[in-house]
């Protein structure tokens, strides 16, 4: 009789047991695919961290700026907490076409590991184009651009994006049609030109001294050229006030 009962006791405590051992199970599993103690980052979120990295870097009115993530294709597991993704600052001028980002994925402010992110970025805007070829030095006619959606090739170049800024300029190099044109692209057209005979301004308090000059070179207003003083027959150098008249410092 003794012998049954330690029999019957015995297999009660084993079986009390089972059950506490599948709930640890249970909850190891949830462990590895994701469950309580888990959590994911989906390729979206390293979109949008990427999209407002680089807005951020490059605040350009006007423009939109897409990201297409082609790695990694599936979300990444990490622990359960709040989740920070650092971008790096861009430093190839905000080149747009295929990149690659090293990204810092951290947890609760505690780093958990880099993710290397292969994106496409495009940026467009609308920008001024010729609609034919424009030599150096021509003055440009409205009939000569237009405004059209450009995909950028980089997010620094300083693109002219108003008709207006460059019609009654002259372009400083040969314009290409379709091509967005670039500030440096165009200049005031010259006011003085080579030989022309100017006025000879220099002012000093109320003192106000004028003299008969040729200049030497050509220049919108604002800028430095030489002049010579047909009187005295040397050459200063002198800033372009406007057609005909170049003021000097002394």
């Amino acid at each position: 009789m003794i012998v049954h009962i330690i029999v019957l006791v015995a297999f009660v405590h084993v079986f009390s047991m089972v059950p506490s051992f599948a709930a640890d199970r249970s909850s190891a599993g949830q462990s590895r695919v994701g469950g309580s103690q888990t959590q994911i980052v989906s390729p979206a979120r390293f979109q949008r961290a990427l999209l407002n990295s680089l807005r951020h870097q490059f605040s350009v009115p006007g423009m939109a700026l897409s990201v297409d993530v082609l790695f990694p294709k599936t979300p990444v597991t990490v622990p359960k907490g709040a989740i920070n993704i650092q971008v790096p600052p861009d430093t190839m001028n905000g080149r747009m076409g295929r990149r690659s980002y090293r990204m810092g994925l951290s947890v609760n402010q505690e780093f958990e590991r880099m993710v290397n992110v292969v994106a496409e970025v495009e940026a467009r805007m609308p920008l001024v184009v010729p609609v034919r070829l424009i030599k150096a030095h021509e003055t440009i006619d409205a009939r000569d651009v237009r405004v059209t959606k450009y995909s950028l090739p980089t997010l620094t170049q300083d693109y002219v994006r108003g008709a207006r800024t460059v019609v009654g300029k002259k372009a400083t190099r040969l314009l290409l049609p379709n091509k967005p044109i670039q500030h440096t692209f165009v200049a005031e057209p010259s006011v003085v030109h080579k030989g022309d005979r100017v006025i000879i301004e220099a002012r000093h308090g109320g003192l106000l001294v004028q003299a008969v000059g040729i200049a030497k070179g050509a220049g919108a207003p604002g800028k430095m050229i030489a002049v010579e003083n047909q009187q005295s027959k040397r050459e200063i150098m002198g800033r372009v006030l406007g057609a005909g008249l170049v003021e000097v410092s002394f």
